[in-house]
């Protein structure tokens, strides 16, 4: 229904219009904002990864200049030039002691062969490489360039990853030795780099010049060659930068490097770009979200200034339709005092009278249904009435006659048993037919009402003694509940009990296997009502409106004239007999008496 009035209404038109010109003026201001702002914090975040590859870079330089210093010094000393070995293992021992960069120095000749050593720990001999690999890391590089320089990396006898520092030791103009200063990689500030990290998963690690692996947070990986590795292969070729790219395991990275000068190694710090941008892309959500709220304010704003102008009209014509649909609450809020105003409250004088007509038809048709109803009922007792009269008439008297006679011949001690026995039963079903009679001759001719104000609390109390015993045999439970300050009804007492003890016995019935049985008095509304209820099988929904039908009955002997004749005494008294009940769970009767006019009588 909205849909239809929005389809060309000038609401429609005024909306559109206002969230045109706001939308794209959010939409314009807020592409620009978002991208500069996301760009800038991820070269922001860039730059930050580059100036830590730089630093570490910077302090691994400077330990690596510094050692170098130390050998390339201790190569012109005297006392390693001396032919005595031991003076040369003093001098060493002097140099591993006061410097913390060389962990261990010896001296070797061209052919490999070590000819003096620190004896400070760690043991310097376990630090030297396998033998056939002494002249190939140490003495082959200083033939090729006779000067101060570091060597490849190498596995130390012990298992280490180490450098080593050479130098020539000049003697007669040729160098004839060599000595060799060893630096473990993990006890210095390479080595803190594995304990480095870049976020939660983001580390640093250091590769030599051709691309292997010698400082790791990973132990398992030193050594490994990563020259295919996209960061790695920039390093080989630049002296700084930034990459980005996807590595085996489909994780995108972004890594900065920078190169060691002294060695020709290369730092490389790396980083999940998930991690690296994750300011960026927080910031880039909430810049989202002042954007989706920035632009939903908008269309508030303009939806607002478009109901403020078209909502008078919009809203008559939607009254209008709910009240053709038949909704006749329907009420029109007036804003406004001009025209459209005065027509909204015409509309809301208009629906407020025809509802009011409308209820009013809906109470007179309330009225003749229930008048219908008590109308069909009366007509129903009205029939057996007549019915049980010209029984009486026609059948009571001939079943006397039967009735004396089987007692005459019942009595007629020669008779044999067989013939006794079934005149007995004779008389028996001539008693029952009597008694069915007899309650008809009640509808027929019932009794003289006589009617004054009675305490039907006392009424109840005394019905319930009646039915105690049989209760008890049953295993019944009777409780029952009346209120001191009960007021007096106008009602005719035997009737009253008759009422209460075809209830109270139909509901001992009820409960075969025992049960509780309440009879609970009460005032409320301007009648006094009682409750009885039980806990027995119940009512079967397609019987509960056929019980107070004469003749109607679920039990094996009965007339189905009780309930009818209790409802008839409570509607002959002004009052009501109703049930509720559902099946398996027990049943509740509730009969009502009106209050009388005036309460001065004596109570009966």
């Amino acid at each position: 229904m909205m849909f239809a009035i929005y389809k060309s209404g000038l609401r429609l038109k005024l909306t559109a219009a206002f969230i045109a010109l706001s939308a794209l003026t959010v939409v314009s201001l807020a592409y620009f904002t978002i991208q500069h702002s996301y760009q800038a914090l991820k070269t922001q975040k860039q730059q930050d990864e580059l100036v830590i590859a730089r630093n570490i870079s910077a302090q691994i330089d400077e330990v690596l200049v510094k050692a170098k210093a130390t050998i390339s010094t201790l190569s012109q000393h005297r006392d390693v030039s001396s032919p005595e070995s031991f003076r040369q293992s003093e001098a060493l021992d002097i140099v591993t002691q006061v410097t913390e960069l060389i962990d261990g120095i010896a001296v070797i000749d061209n052919n490999g062969k070590v000819l003096a050593i620190d004896r400070t720990a760690p043991d310097t001999e376990s630090l030297l490489p396998p033998h056939g690999d002494i002249k190939k890391i140490f003495v082959q590089p200083v033939r090729d360039n006779p000067a101060t320089q570091f060597t490849k990396i190498f596995r130390s006898r012990s298992g280490e990853i180490m450098t080593a520092i050479v130098s020539p030791v000049g003697r007669d103009g040729a160098p004839a030795r060599i000595i060799v200063g060893f630096m473990i990689l993990k006890n210095h500030t390479m080595g803190g780099i594995e304990r480095i990290r870049i976020g939660k998963t983001g580390y640093a690690y250091i590769v030599d010049a051709s691309g292997n692996v010698i400082v790791h947070p990973q132990k398992e990986r030193l050594l490994e060659n990563l020259s295919d590795n996209p960061a790695v292969s920039e390093l080989l070729t630049k002296r700084e930068g930034i990459i980005e790219f996807t590595n085996k395991d489909e994780v995108r990275i972004l890594a900065a490097f920078a190169k060691i000068e002294e060695t020709g190694w290369g730092v490389v710090v790396r980083q999940p770009t998930e991690e690296s941008y994750a300011a960026a892309e927080r910031n880039l959500f909430f810049l989202v979200i002042v954007f989706v709220c920035s632009l939903l304010a908008a269309l508030v704003l303009g939806i607002y200034l478009a109901r403020k102008i078209s909502d008078p009209v919009t809203a008559l014509a939607v009254g209008v339709k709910q009240v053709a649909a038949g909704d006749l609450n329907t009420k029109i809020k007036v804003e406004t005092s001009d025209e459209i105003g005065q027509l909204a409250l015409a509309f809301n004088d208009m629906t407020g009278k025809l509802k009011l007509h409308i209820d009013e038809i809906d109470k007179a048709h309330s009225e003749v249904l229930k008048t219908q109803k008590q109308l069909l009922q009366s007509e129903k007792m009205a029939a057996i009435g007549q019915l049980a009269a010209g029984l009486a008439h026609e059948i009571y008297n001939p079943l006397n006659v039967i009735s004396g006679f089987t007692e005459v011949l019942l009595k007629q001690s020669e008779r044999p048993e067989a013939e006794k026995k079934h005149l007995a039963e004779i008389y028996r079903e001539t008693g029952r037919c009597q008694d069915l009679i007899a309650e008809l001759l009640r509808f027929a001719k019932p009794k003289k009402s006589g009617r004054a104000l009675s305490d039907l609390g006392v009424i109840l109390t005394e019905t319930v003694s009646l039915i105690q015993a049989q209760a008890k045999t049953q295993k019944v439970s009777v409780v029952l509940e009346i209120p001191k300050d009960l007021p007096a009804v106008l009602a005719d007492k035997d009737q009253l009990k008759q009422v209460f003890l075809n209830l109270l016995l139909n509901a001992c019935q009820a409960m075969p296997s025992g049960g509780e049985l309440s009879a609970k008095a009460y005032q409320t509304d301007g009648v006094v009502a009682v409750d009885i209820k039980d806990t027995g099988v119940g009512i079967k929904p397609q019987d509960i409106q056929n019980i107070f039908n004469p003749f109607f009955t679920t039990k094996a002997e009965g007339t189905g004239l009780g309930l009818a004749l209790s409802f008839a005494v409570m509607e002959s008294h002004g009052g009501t007999l109703n049930v509720k009940s559902e099946e398996g769970k027990g049943a509740t009767f509730t009969l009502t008496l009106p209050l009388p006019d005036g309460t001065d009588e004596k109570t009966a």
